[in-house]
C-alpha cells in the first residue's frame, strides 16, 4: 500500500473478514497474507504459542517459507520468542544490528534477512502467539506508520484468532463425545461392534457423491453415528437375543427410533441437533411408506434419514451374526440395487453405489 489512507481502508476491510471467519486454517491464511500486502512485505509467518511454550509457524508465505515446517523457536528465542515473552512488538530496520535475530532460520532455509516487523498477537488471555512481516519490498525499511497499521490489524486478529481456535475446541470436544457415546452404545453387543463408526463412513460418502456442502456432512457424520441411540432403552433380552425375535419381541426394538427421538429431542439448541433428531427417529423409513415408526414415504422422509437408511441396512447385511455370517461386499450392494424405490431412494442407492465403487477394492465390487 503506498499510502496511509490506503493503509487504514485495508484495515477495515480486513477486520470485517476477519469477524467472519470461524474456520482456523483460513483465518491463518488470510491474517497473514493480508498484512504482507497492507505493509509491503516480502514474506511473512504467522507463530503460534504451543502449550509447551514453543512457538511453531502455522503458516509461512514468500521465498523459502516451506522450509520454515517442522522448524520451532525455543522459549524466549529470536525476536519473535522475545516479541511474544516481553508483550512488546519491535521494529528492526536492520537484523545484522539485532542481537536477539535468530539467524539459524535464514542459515537452515537459505533466504536472506534484511529487516523485522514483529507484532505479538494479545488474545484476552494473553500473548498467542506473534507476527512476524519480513523485508519490505523494493528495498525500503519498514517505518513507524507500517508498526502502527500492523498493531491495529493484530489486536483484531489476535481475538479473531481465539475465538476461532475455542469454535474449533469446542466441535471437537462434541465430536469426541458422540464418538464416545456412540461406541458406548455399540459395546453394548459385541456382534454390533463398531456399527455406528462404519454407517457414519458409508454415510458421508453418501452424501458427499450427492454434493452436499461441509457443514451438511458434518451434521449428516453426527447424525449417523446416533442413529441407534434409542438402543440404550432397550432392554438386553430383546437387544442381545440370538437369531430372529419373536413379535412381541420385535414390537419392543421397534421403539428405539421413538426413544432416540425422544433423547435427542432434549439436545439444545434445537436447530443443530435437528439433524440428530431426524437420522434417529425415521432412519427405519422406507422409500415406499412400509417402514416405521411413522410410516411416511419418499421425499417425506428426510434426507439425512433416506442416507442413513442405506448405509444402516448394507453394514446390517455385511456383519457378520451369531445366527448368520455377513454377506460379501458385493452381494450387499445388489440386495441394495434391487431395493431401490422399494425400501430406499433411488438417487440415495446411486450415489452410495458410485462413492462405494471408487472406494472398494476392484475384487469387491
Amino acid at each position: 500500500m503506498s499510502t496511509g489512507a490506503e493503509q487504514w481502508q485495508a484495515i477495515l476491510q480486513i477486520s470485517r473478514q476477519l469477524n467472519s471467519q470461524l474456520e482456523i486454517d483460513a483465518l491463518l491464511e488470510l491474517v497473514l497474507e493480508k498484512m504482507m500486502e497492507v505493509v509491503s512485505a516480502e514474506a511473512g509467518t504467522l507463530w503460534i504459542l504451543e502449550e509447551d511454550g514453543y512457538l511453531a509457524p502455522l503458516v509461512a508465505r514468500g521465498p523459502r517459507a516451506e522450509a520454515l515446517k517442522g522448524l520451532r523457536l525455543l522459549p524466549g528465542e529470536g525476536l519473535a520468542g522475545q516479541v511474544v515473552v516481553e508483550d512488546q512488538p519491535r521494529l528492526v530496520p536492520d537484523v545484522r544490528n539485532d542481537p536477539t535475530w535468530a539467524r539459524r532460520f535464514d542459515d537452515s532455509t537459505g533466504f536472506v534477512t534484511r529487516s523485522l516487523l514483529c507484532i505479538p498477537l494479545r488474545a484476552r488471555k494473553g500473548v498467542i502467539g506473534c507476527l512476524q512481516l519480513v523485508n519490505k519490498r523494493q528495498g525500503e525499511s519498514f517505518t513507524s506508520d507500517d508498526l502502527e497499521v500492523a498493531l491495529a490489524l493484530a489486536g483484531q486478529a489476535a481475538i479473531a484468532l481465539e475465538n476461532s481456535r475455542l469454535y474449533n475446541w469446542q466441535r471437537q470436544l462434541l465430536n469426541s463425545l458422540i464418538r464416545v457415546l456412540a461406541s458406548a452404545l455399540d459395546a453394548r453387543d459385541p456382534y454390533t461392534s463398531g456399527h455406528s463408526e462404519r454407517v457414519s463412513r458409508y454415510a458421508v460418502l453418501t452424501g458427499r457423491e450427492m454434493g452436499l456442502p461441509p457443514e451438511e456432512l458434518e451434521a449428516l457424520e453426527r447424525a449417523a453415528l446416533l442413529h441407534d441411540v434409542g438402543k440404550i432403552g432397550i432392554r438386553d433380552d430383546v437387544l442381545l437375543k440370538e437369531g430372529p425375535l419373536e413379535p412381541e419381541k420385535w414390537q419392543i426394538m421397534k421403539t428405539h427410533t421413538e426413544i432416540g427421538a425422544r433423547i435427542l429431542g432434549t439436545v439444545e439448541p434445537r436447530h443443530l441437533a435437528q439433524k440428530m433428531y431426524e437420522g434417529a427417529l425415521y432412519h427405519q423409513e422406507k422409500y415406499d411408506g412400509s417402514g416405521y415408526p411413522t410410516g411416511i414415504k419418499g421425499k417425506e422422509i428426510p434426507l439425512v434419514a433416506r442416507i442413513i437408511a442405506v448405509a444402516d441396512t448394507f453394514d446390517a447385511i455385511t456383519t457378520d451374526r451369531p445366527y448368520r455370517k455377513g454377506a460379501p461386499f458385493h452381494e450387499a450392494l445388489k440386495e441394495i440395487r434391487r431395493c431401490s424405490g422399494t425400501h430406499f431412494d433411488p438417487a440415495v442407492v446411486e450415489a452410495f453405489i458410485r462413492g462405494m465403487s471408487k472406494a472398494l477394492p476392484e475384487d469387491d465390487n
